[in-house]
């Protein structure tokens, strides 16, 4: 097989899935290999091995890859992302898009794509603990852990040369808004310095390298109704921050 076949295999599977992944993972088959990831497609759970980092600076990242951006982010794991995307894909989730820039309107758009829900399960104290990811985070300036949210399967990008961002930048899941994140908050959040407003919440993650699983699942009905309806900002009015272009992708979201 060529490069360029190769390249539109892989667009095929992992764009394309969410319309056959049902057909190939019934009930009763089992899913493929993917190395620190589980999937549970009759419970539509995805488990991702993660560990925990401990970082003493504001956050921009949830969870990165191992030698990432570690050092701004509650989580790392040896999982890679576009394995994670694909787990997704056989949950039957659909991907959107990260923050776009629409040049035909100066204005910019929020990732969109699945809803998605997070939770992490981790020993602390001999105990077995589960909790909303969100907890895991806490104001810089109040030390309240962030208010439950809601992320979305935005699915990063597939590059010129046929790899997927996400595999090459190690962005899993993003706090703020980057361009080739793989899962983002649903809202314009800038990654400039002045404004990051979480880190890591010292009264709930457990020490550094402590083992976690990341839990990936389809928000449910009621959290998606309390989802922000963000319709974004015109370019005058928001500042971005580095490392987000906001190019490559549709200008606009679906209804």
């Amino acid at each position: 097989m060529n490069l360029r076949a190769a390249c539109l295999f892989s667009l095929v599977c992992l764009f394309a899935a969410p319309l056959f992944a049902p057909l190939l993972f019934a009930d009763d088959a089992a899913p493929p290999a993917l190395p620190h990831i589980r999937v549970d497609v009759k419970a539509k759970k995805v488990y991702v091995d993660c560990e925990a980092l401990n970082v003493d600076i504001p956050l921009e990242f949830f969870c990165v890859t191992d030698g990432g951006n570690e050092y701004e982010s509650v989580l790392r794991t040896a999982a890679k992302p576009s394995n994670i995307h694909f787990a997704l894909l056989m949950l039957g989730l659909k991907p959107g898009a990260p923050a776009t820039f629409d040049a035909n309107h100066q204005r910019w758009l929020p990732p969109y794509g699945a809803p998605l829900d997070i939770t992490c399960q981790f020993k602390k104290d001999g105990k077995l603990v589960t909790i909303p990811a969100c907890q895991m985070m806490r104001s810089i300036k109040t030390h309240k852990a962030m208010p439950q949210s809601v992320w979305v399967f935005d699915g990063s990008r597939i590059m010129p040369d046929g790899v997927y961002a996400a595999d090459v930048t190690g962005y899993v899941v993003s706090i703020c808004n980057f361009d080739l994140t793989m899962i983002d908050v649903p809202t314009l959040v800038s990654n400039s310095n002045d404004t990051l407003e979480w880190e890591f919440n010292p009264a709930v993650v457990p020490p550094r390298l402590t083992p976690v699983t990341m839990i990936i699942s389809p928000a449910t009905p009621e959290e998606i109704a309390r989802m922000p309806r963000d319709k974004g900002l015109p370019a005058a009015n928001f500042n971005p921050g580095p490392g987000l272009s906001g190019s490559g992708g549709p200008t606009t979201q679906p209804n």
